[in-house]
């Protein structure tokens, strides 16, 4: 069960998500989690903290998933892994949609905040050491390469879906395509 600083942060990605920057606030945040006026204050004294805070339990959340996600799966082909990046995709424009924004709108503040940037690119760099076996495991010749390939591609598509929301929205005959051309070269 998370502690009180976690709790903070997952209201605060869900106020960033759902409401944009501007309006995360540790007053937005204090209702959103529920708790007294000043609860978030009280951990996070500033506005930078509470966001390098949102961007270390976001870093977390996809350290845990992508853990997990890499110790359970090994694709023995193409189909195999655009099948799971197709559900990673779904899930995060479907029940995870609040989370994506958040990480898209952190993104676009990194552009501006050197720090966000280097822990946004530090927990990239991470999801890379995970993901690239699977495209050795595939048939890369260049793993780590076509996975920020790969990857670059997966947060074009979510972000794609979450900005015009295609209601036949299906990413797996993308990334087949995409892998297979990655593994053909």
């Amino acid at each position: 069960m998370p502690g009180r600083a976690d709790h903070l942060a997952d209201a605060a990605i869900e106020v960033l998500g759902a409401y944009g920057l501007r309006q995360l606030t540790h007053r937005a945040v204090d209702a959103a989690a529920g708790l007294p006026a000043g609860s978030t204050s009280n951990y996070f004294r500033t506005r930078d903290a509470l966001l390098s805070a949102v961007v270390a339990r976001m870093s977390g959340l996809d350290r845990s998933d992508w853990r997990q996600l890499t110790e359970s799966f090994v694709p023995r082909e193409v189909a195999d892994l655009a099948e799971v990046l197709g559900a990673l995709v779904r899930q995060a424009t479907g029940p995870g949609r609040n989370r994506a924004l958040a990480r898209y709108a952190l993104c676009l503040e990194a552009v501006r905040r050197p720090d966000l940037q280097r822990e946004l690119r530090q927990g990239n760099a991470e999801i890379v050491g995970w993901a690239a076996p699977w495209l050795r495991q595939i048939g890369s010749a260049e793993p780590d390469r076509d996975c920020r390939l790969m990857l670059d591609y997966l947060d074009g598509l979510m972000f794609h879906q979450l900005a015009f929301g295609d209601p036949d929205f299906d990413p797996v005959p993308g990334i087949r395509l995409v892998l297979g051309r990655l593994v053909a070269r």
